[in-house]
């Protein structure tokens, strides 16, 4: 039962899918800013905590030359001069001169969504017998 023409035959290639390649694409973009952001989030805090334990044990040590005498100044000011040198803040210093100890608490702040870190550290303890 033709009419004589051509039979044109209509076929719909993928029309309900249009733009779902853009979606899925910018999706992925959008987890892999992500996953950049957050790592370098975590290393930036890796850094600082590393470096408020390192100040924490230098200022111990500091700290503890003063408590011993063989360096001049007040112990716990030895320590929040090196620590606030080193852009930290000193949160705790417990200087003992009957045990040649010191213990102190160094505070860093990381970025801007992790809360503040803390690093203590310990030095000193009696002199070696001669």
């Amino acid at each position: 039962m033709s009419t004589g023409g051509p039979l044109r035959c209509r076929q719909r290639r993928g029309g309900g899918e249009r733009g779902s390649t853009t979606v899925v694409g910018v999706g992925l973009m959008v987890g892999a800013l992500v996953l950049v952001l957050g790592v370098g989030v975590a290393g930036r805090a890796f850094f600082v905590h590393a470096r408020a334990d390192g100040t924490a044990d230098l200022a111990a040590l500091a700290a503890a030359d003063a408590v011993r005498a063989t360096a001049p100044g007040e112990p716990c000011e030895v320590a929040a001069d090196l620590v606030k040198r080193r852009g930290l803040a000193l949160r705790e210093c417990i200087a003992r001169a009957d045990l040649g100890t010191v213990k102190v608490v160094v505070e860093a702040k990381p970025p801007a969504p992790l809360p503040a870190l803390r690093a203590t550290a310990v030095a000193g303890g009696p002199e070696p017998a001669p």
